[in-house]
């Protein structure tokens, strides 16, 4: 099973548009780690209508717009929790806003693999037997600079990501 994991999409509209067109046909779910922003975001994001998996991030303020926009094929990591867990085709994954904890998740073993965001940074490795996966930001924006846009395709069956450029 393919995957797309996103961050930071900061209301990047544009850029969320180019994601979908480039992995139309070639996912069947999303894993989102944070900060669409406005509602909006979520509800373009839901054009896909594939099963998306999201948990909130720092800049996430209308959790009740996001809430409405993302429909029903969304799935929110309840407001209390700090990260999400999901199976998809027996991988144990773990999803979250913020690399410390990403870290400690994948440090943990429990997980097949641990996304997050936040830092707007890719990073790809492994932890024990853990991926531990930044896939970027949508945005685009590193440092309050113009940079690389990003995301990455999740492959369950190898336990592996790639990170794609826009």
């Amino acid at each position: 099973m393919k995957t797309l994991v996103l961050s930071d999409i900061h209301d990047h509209i544009l850029n969320l548009q180019k994601v979908m067109d480039a992995v139309k046909g070639q996912i069947e779910a999303v894993i989102c780690c944070g900060d669409y922003c406005a509602p909006f975001s979520a509800g373009l994001l839901s054009n896909l209508n594939l099963p998306t998996y999201t948990c909130l991030g720092n800049n996430d303020e209308d959790q009740i717009g996001l809430l409405k926009k993302g429909g029903p094929n969304f799935t929110w990591t309840n407001l209390s929790q700090e990260f999400g867990e999901i199976e998809l085709s027996k991988r144990k994954i773990a999803f979250c806003h913020y690399p410390r904890l990403a870290e400690l998740l994948a440090k943990s073993g429990e997980y097949d693999a641990v996304f997050y965001g936040h830092t707007h940074v890719t990073r790809n490795e492994t932890i024990g037997n853990t991926l531990l996966l930044n896939p970027g930001s949508v945005c685009g924006i590193v440092g309050g600079k113009m940079s690389q846009a990003s995301y990455a395709i999740y492959n369950t069956k190898m336990n592996t990501a790639e990170t794609i450029n826009l």
